[in-house]
């Protein structure tokens, strides 16, 4: 059952220099009452609403859903994934020469965690109300700790992706045009300040589905500290995001056996049609089904589960939706055979024509991706090269990948047989992916019996799993000099994972290896500009869709990190706000 609901509430106007109120209904009808900040909280249960919104605005940067630039924008254009060409008019994310100071999807990240900023400061606000009684100090207390988790995040991510960022530790009731950004340093150690309290603060795991612990805060100070390390070269900062790193992986140990709602031979119940137990499934496949996600049903590796909120218009059935396939899925429908395979009476490509075999019913078959649209995809790298390891378990046909497709076209003489990449026009060949199970269903138990079309399914999202600590800890270790623990650390993930395990590692292999186990998880732009330039520069080069695949773009990367969004700039009249190095 969900416990946390996210439900817009709306006390005030949250007025920064990138929001406003637009409320015209709301001015005609001349209520006989105003809230204002002074009488705006009068019971718990509306502080509460504000870090709710923390939670809802954290689900929107993690998920990829239909018109969402944060999470279509938090791994686009690196060497995970980006934007497909066919969709973006040949102009991927990556194609640097296109990003700017005014590009909509860098002002929306700017502005979320802005945004989550200001309904933290809220929830601060509203646990010092003298209206309010409170019966438990714990809980208040507890409130305080999820408020400053988010806070602290949202700095840190600001960090990464900006620099130095003004502090706003405050909710302002006037608007403001003075502030001042403060250095990288500064706005790290505001980060840490938060999470620190957090992690004091916050219980040693949720007492509500959904809802933040103390592994999560502990988490976000082994990243926060390793970005603070690499900005000062104090390396004081890898000891401290050890002991946190091993303090969330204490409380959250890696699954390591098969569990949950697929993995019970004795279970015989069906969805659409489909066997609920797998028996062919594994470990790191079950982390990713529906029902799984919670620490409460046993699954120790969710730090901190982001839950799928209900949309009323996603259609008359209710229950959980999320857009995941529909964006990064291949559009498979649209290849064509090379004119050398095309066959008289079949139809012009593999997928084009579909038996009721593999349709299943559905207009878009699960076995295809269902309906893909491709807008973003992994790139060659993240989808083919990085996979190594023949025994990975992340990586195995049919049950937690699915590379090559049977012909679905019972007219064509490759029926049901494997077509290679080899036979399929290279025209438009950017709408073909492999399908991840752990985002796109490979069959139909996982999505709802009213969804003919396949473009939404039922799960949650990870916000932290421990298979990322693990790797964060890996990087401390090696950091701080200490190899020999840092391969202890990688090979936990990998020896979960069934591969062989390492002997000596370097950033680079940390970084292939949260390719393989966090893809469309991580934020990998958060990952790589906390990292030296040099580094992530050359990984772009080597690996980014539209340098190393197209070659679309040949010139140096002139930037360290992201445009500050033009209008916070000009918005901030009474005082100066540089723009940072490359975007001027």
């Amino acid at each position: 059952m969900k416990t946390i609901k996210y439900i817009y509430v709306t006390l005030s106007c949250i007025l920064f220099f990138f929001t406003s109120c637009n409320n015209n209904e709301f001015l005609e009808e001349e209520p006989k009452t105003l809230y204002t900040l002074t009488n705006a909280f009068e019971k718990s249960s509306q502080v509460e609403a504000q870090l709710t919104m923390c939670y809802y605005d954290s689900y929107t940067i993690h998920n990829f859903y239909f018109g969402n630039s944060i999470g279509n924008t938090k791994s686009s254009g690196t060497d995970a994934m980006d934007k497909t060409s066919w969709r973006v008019g040949g102009s991927g994310n990556s194609n640097f020469s296109n990003w700017s100071s005014t590009s909509g999807d860098v002002e929306t990240v700017w502005n979320k965690f802005y945004q989550i900023i200001s309904y933290a400061n809220l929830t601060f606000l509203g646990t010092e109300s003298e209206s309010i009684v409170w019966d438990d100090e714990d809980y208040k207390t507890r409130l305080k700790a999820e408020a400053s988790f988010f806070r602290g995040m949202s700095y840190l991510r600001l960090s990464e992706l900006f620099g130095g960022v003004p502090l706003v530790i405050e909710f302002n009731e006037e608007l403001k045009f003075d502030y001042v950004r403060s250095t990288r340093e500064e706005s790290y150690r505001q980060a840490i300040n938060d999470l620190e309290y957090a992690f004091v603060n916050l219980p040693d795991y949720p007492l509500e589905d959904g809802r933040v612990a103390k592994g999560a805060a502990g988490h976000m100070l082994a990243e926060a500290y390793l970005a603070m390390g690499v900005e000062t070269s104090d390396n004081s900062n890898y000891s401290k995001a050890i002991t946190y790193a091993n303090a969330t992986v204490a409380l959250h140990p890696l699954m390591t056996d098969r569990f949950g709602v697929r993995a019970n031979p004795s279970d015989a119940s069906t969805n659409r049609g489909v066997a609920t137990y797998l028996p062919d499934g594994n470990v790191y496949g079950d982390l990713f089904y529906s029902g799984n996600y919670d620490f409460s049903v046993g699954n120790t590796e969710a730090v901190w589960t982001i839950q799928t909120p209900t949309y009323q218009q996603e259609d008359e059935t209710g229950g959980q939706f999320t857009w995941e396939p529909f964006l990064v899925g291949p559009a498979l429908r649209d290849l064509n055979w090379k004119p050398e395979f095309a066959e008289e009476d079949a139809a012009n490509g593999p997928w084009k024509a579909i038996s009721p075999e593999y349709s299943g019913g559905a207009i878009f078959p699960a076995y295809l991706g269902g309906f893909g649209i491709s807008i973003d995809i992994g790139t060659k790298y993240a989808n083919y090269e990085v996979w190594t390891d023949l025994d990975d378990l992340r990586y195995k046909e049919d049950v937690t990948v699915r590379v090559l497709f049977d012909c679905t076209d019972p007219n064509h003489s490759m029926y049901g047989q494997k077509v290679p990449m080899s036979m399929i026009d290279q025209a438009g060949f950017s709408k073909y992916a492999p399908l991840f199970a752990k985002i796109i269903p490979l069959d139909e138990w996982s999505y709802k019996s009213s969804d003919a079309m396949h473009y939404g399914a039922n799960h949650d999202i990870y916000g932290i799993r421990s298979a990322e600590t693990y790797l964060l800890l890996a990087e401390a270790y090696l950091r701080n000099s200490q190899p020999e623990l840092s391969v202890d650390a990688i090979n936990v993930v990998r020896g979960r994972a069934g591969c062989a395990l390492l002997s000596n590692i370097d950033i680079d292999d940390i970084l292939d290896e949260r390719l393989r186990e966090l893809l469309f998880e991580e934020g990998r732009w958060f990952t790589l500009l906390r990292m030296e330039p040099e580094m992530w520069k050359q990984r772009l080069y080597d690996h980014a869709m539209y340098i190393s695949e197209f070659n679309v773009y040949t010139l140096d990367i002139k930037f360290d990190l992201w445009p500050i969004p033009e209008k916070v700039i000009q918005l901030n009249q009474d005082a100066e706000f540089p723009q940072n190095i490359g975007w001027e």
